[in-house]
């Protein structure tokens, strides 16, 4: 038995909120925390800057997916942390990119690669080009930063190489089901995602049609929209669920940060609806379809995609350490954008909680 033992936020009004495991550090913060030790070293060597700007982190074209931002900020994290600060007008630029890619030693295995390119803007010299790679450890992470669908309920019992010769699998052909307003990875998949949006900001929030583009879920948004997501969970089971935007994710902005949750808590064969940025356990700030958030945080980040990214990541929850018998012996998981609307309140609470693996993993994409 290996999962991970954590504990939720649940407030008065249902809002529910998961606590990730304390001094975990994941594989992403771990490869983030190598390539900003590499930027120091570059910094060092070319005359001493303790400043940079990080631009851009791209994704590939097939399958579309815009999560930069989800890696930009935990570089510009790590760097902080070593006493170099980001500034647009800095000497020393960073951009970037990031691919799934193939294993030349193993064709089944999934790779996500990092690639930053560090160059003087003066010059135009290119001081260097770092290489960073995600393998099986970081499944879940891979899952978002691509934003895929997957579908992992007959591989609940499977070890983390197998979940990932199979994601690769699932990249490749993504499984989906759009059921009127739901999303899906199956048909008979007992989770569900649904946006519900807002027109300009006014009037009733209504559910929108999803369309099946190549095998990808799209729906339409523009700015100044306010949306909503309504998690379906249909089991017997509570269930765990992180919710990632544009590569960031839905708690990054929380306050304070030690106490930053992971996950929302959505009850056995019920609903909820996930109504923003959760800023305290006080309540957030609506999901707004328009620029980034004014705070500073989010002006680091640099987006010019026109692609959005809403994934959302079911995992099985319960009280105790003792699993259901059908999770025993599983592992744990681990020019428009997404900004802030209005804000909302609601209170919340601590709970303890299990979680248990991967079991479903829903991305819509909408056009900015």
């Amino acid at each position: 038995m290996s999962v991970k033992s954590t504990l939720l936020y649940a407030a008065v009004a249902a809002l529910a909120l998961m606590l990730p495991g304390a001094g975990r550090a994941s594989e992403l913060q771990k490869k983030m925390q190598e390539l900003a030790l590499e930027i120091q070293g570059i910094l060092k060597t070319n005359g001493g800057f303790n400043d940079v700007a990080v631009g851009e982190i791209t994704g590939p074209p097939s399958p579309p997916s815009a999560s930069g931002p989800g890696l930009q900020k935990p570089l510009i994290d790590e760097l902080a942390k070593l006493k170099v600060s980001t500034n647009e007008e800095a000497t020393i630029v960073i951009k970037g990119d990031y691919h799934p890619v193939g294993n030349e030693k193993d064709e089944r295995e999934l790779l996500l690669q990092i690639t930053l390119l560090v160059r003087n803007k003066k010059t135009g010299k290119k001081l260097g080009e770092l290489t960073k790679e995600l393998n099986y450890k970081a499944n879940n992470e891979i899952v978002k930063i691509t934003g895929m669908n997957a579908d992992l309920s007959e591989y609940k019992n499977s070890d983390p190489p197998k979940i990932n010769h199979e994601l690769k699998k699932q990249l490749e052909k993504p499984p989906l089901k759009l059921e009127e307003y739901k999303v899906k990875t199956r048909d008979d998949s007992q989770y569900a995602v649904e946006v519900l949006v807002q027109k300009g900001g006014k009037g009733e929030f209504k559910a929108v049609e999803p369309k099946d583009v190549k095998g990808q879920a799209f729906i339409d948004l523009g700015r100044g929209d306010v949306y909503r997501l309504k998690l379906h969970n249909n089991t017997k089971l509570e269930a765990a669920v992180s919710v990632t935007i544009d590569g960031v994710d839905a708690f990054t902005f929380f306050d304070p940060e030690k106490e930053r949750p992971a996950y929302y808590l959505v009850a056995p064969t019920t609903k909820r609806e996930i109504e923003g940025w959760p800023m305290s356990k006080k309540g957030g700030n609506e999901f707004l379809v328009g620029s980034l958030s004014e705070s500073a945080a989010a002006k680091a980040l640099k987006v010019h995609d026109k692609l959005g990214t809403i994934t959302v990541c079911f995992h099985p929850a319960w009280e105790g350490k003792d699993p259901p018998p059908e999770y025993e012996g599983t592992r744990s998981a681990d020019e428009n954008a997404t900004g802030f609307g209005k804000e909302f309140k609601r209170e919340s609470q601590v709970l303890p909680r299990t979680i248990g693996p991967m079991i479903s993993a829903v991305t819509i994409r909408y056009n900015k």
